[in-house]
């Protein structure tokens, strides 16, 4: 049988009410895992102080060159896609800074943000694998 993938975040109230939690299959999960190394800082989760982003790591710094800043979060995701997410191999990912305008009430604001295409395949299947995300920069949040 094969093994079980549950949605994040967990419904813990049907988990304690003893119902069946929600499944996905392997493509979600990989693509949840691969979520949760972009949106994690290194030295969050304790027991692996090396798991995370290097977005964090350069999210309020403003003065970086945008190529530099694509290639370090480019490099960096790949490392960490490569050692943390073992369901894949032949990752080639490719990061883009793009900007967007966003108005609240009367103020506009230019934003900054990662768009984050993975292209892989996974190994149990040998089936092509896609992921694209939107994260926006200082601070790091999802964009929808």
């Amino acid at each position: 049988m094969a093994k079980p993938y549950y949605q994040a975040p967990f419904d813990f109230k049907r988990f304690f009410e003893k119902k069946e939690l929600k499944k996905i299959g392997m493509r979600d999960s990989i693509s949840q895992f691969i979520s949760v190394i972009i949106t994690t800082y290194f030295e969050e989760y304790t027991f692996d102080e090396a798991f995370g982003s290097e977005i964090w790591e350069t999210d309020f710094d403003l003065l970086i060159n945008a190529n530099v800043l694509k290639e370090r979060i480019k490099k960096s995701l790949k490392n960490q896609i490569e050692t943390y997410e073992k369901r894949l191999s032949n990752i080639d990912l490719n990061v883009e800074l793009m900007e967007s305008l966003s108005s609240n009430t009367n103020k506009v604001r230019l934003k900054k943000y990662l768009y984050i295409t993975i292209k892989g395949t996974i190994i149990k299947t040998d089936e092509p694998f896609s992921f694209t995300g939107d994260y926006y920069l200082a601070p790091l949040s999802y964009k929808h």
